[in-house]
Formats: C-alpha cells, sequence, structure tokens
C-alpha cells in the first residue's frame, strides 16, 4: 500500500515597520511546532512558514529588526501558492496609515482575498490587524474581534465598511479568537483578540489543517497552558 502523502501548507505571514513582535511571532512559533509525526527532534512539519515584507528588513515595534524571506512583489507574482495569510497587528495609527495609503501590504491582502482558488484557504489576523479586514469590507455579516481595548474602534471601522460596501453589519465581541466561517468564494476568517491570543488562534488553525492531537502536542512542547 502507498505511503500517504503529507500536505505542506505554505504560510505567508505579512510583516511591516511597527509591527507588534509577539503578533508574528507567535503564530511563527506554534504552527513551526506543528508535526505530523509529533516528534520535536526531528518533525515532519506542517507549515511551511514565510514572512512577507515590502522591505527587506523591517524593524517591529519592541524594536527588533527582521529580515524577509519574500518580498511582497514576488509574493504577489507567487500568490496562488499560499495556503494561509497571517496579519499581525501594530499601533492603530500604523493600522490606520496602512488603511489610508493603499500601501503595498493592503494591496496585497485585497488581493489575497480576490485569489480564486478551488480549496479553502485561510486569513487570519492578529490583534489591531482586524482593522485592516474591516476595512475591505470582507467582514461584513460575519462575527470579529481584536484587541479588547480595541473594540469599539473596529465596530467603527465595520459600520464605515458597511456604507461603503454594503451587506450585513459585523458583529464585533470580546473573544481570545473567532472563526468566522467561509466567505462566499470558500475563504475562512480568523480574527484573534491581542497578542497572546495570536497563539490560541494558531494552535486552532493547526487542529483545523491537521488535527486536534497534533496541536495539543505542539502546545504541550511550547508548554503553553491555553486559556478555558
Amino acid at each position: 500500500m502507498a505511503a500517504s502523502i503529507q500536505r505542506i501548507y505554505n504560510v505567508g505571514i505579512l510583516v511591516y515597520p511597527r509591527v507588534d513582535l509577539l503578533d508574528f511571532a507567535g503564530p511563527h512559533g506554534v504552527l513551526s511546532h506543528v508535526s505530523y509525526n509529533n516528534n520535536p527532534v526531528s518533525p515532519e512539519n506542517v507549515f511551511n512558514l514565510r514572512l512577507i515584507a515590502a522591505q527587506e528588513e523591517i524593524t517591529a515595534s519592541d524594536p527588533v529588526t527582521v529580515k524577509r524571506h519574500i518580498s511582497i512583489h514576488d509574493a504577489h507574482k507567487d500568490l496562488d501558492s499560499f495556503d494561509v495569510l497571517i496579519v499581525p497587528g501594530g499601533p492603530l495609527p500604523v493600522m490606520q496609515s496602512i488603511i489610508a495609503s493603499n500601501g503595498p501590504e493592503y494591496r496585497f491582502i485585497k488581493s489575497y482575498i480576490n485569489e480564486s482558488r478551488n480549496d479553502t484557504r485561510v486569513l487570519m489576523s492578529v490583534c489591531s490587524a482586524a482593522f485592516i479586514l474591516a476595512s475591505t469590507g470582507i467582514l461584513a455579516g460575519k462575527t470579529a474581534t481584536t484587541h479588547s481595548l480595541a473594540l469599539d474602534g473596529l465596530r467603527d471601522i465595520c459600520q464605515e465598511a458597511t456604507r461603503k460596501f454594503g451587506g450585513n453589519p459585523t458583529k464585533v465581541m470580546k473573544a481570545r479568537y473567532v472563526d468566522a466561517g467561509l466567505t462566499k468564494s470558500g475563504m475562512r476568517i480568523i480574527t484573534s483578540g491581542g497578542i497572546s491570543c495570536g497563539f490560541d488562534a494558531s494552535l486552532y488553525l493547526a487542529s483545523l489543517k491537521t488535527s486536534e492531537s497534533a496541536s495539543n502536542f505542539a502546545a504541550m512542547v511550547l508548554e503553553y497552558i491555553q486559556p478555558v
């Protein structure tokens, strides 16, 4: 009997100047510990993780300087290869600037949303990055969350998007993460609360793409106890 093929999922993590360090390093760390064989010494990795950025190096808000794996330009050309796009958050003025300027990060997110695929892709925001998703109109009629201190701001942006694009209102709630389900095109939308909530959302993502046991094993390796 032929051995079953274990799929490797390509994950893009979009980073930019003043991005919150844990908003992207948290999901990166979690997903890097998810394996098919639950062997931290010699893992059969599930996720291929790539940092996407407009600049060769970016300085996070903490500040820590990080090198990208792939440019936004090249990622755009290879857009169809990404199974998951994670958008980490940062200071609210940075979120507002990305939206208002229609910069490369914003255009890349919109292109990912509009890319047509036959299988289910995932778009996940961490913390304040839900503001960016909301501004595109993709959260219309769905439930979403963000940092607990920014819930009212997210409601405002969702209302603006509804006025601009139409559709049903977005329900904004306090939660560790929210799986908003699938869009009409078949994309799954996940939003998470602030910072450490990105760990929980990433473990949930891992359970969707592999199994709950693989997700739990990764949490055990990280010695991370998920809030009840």
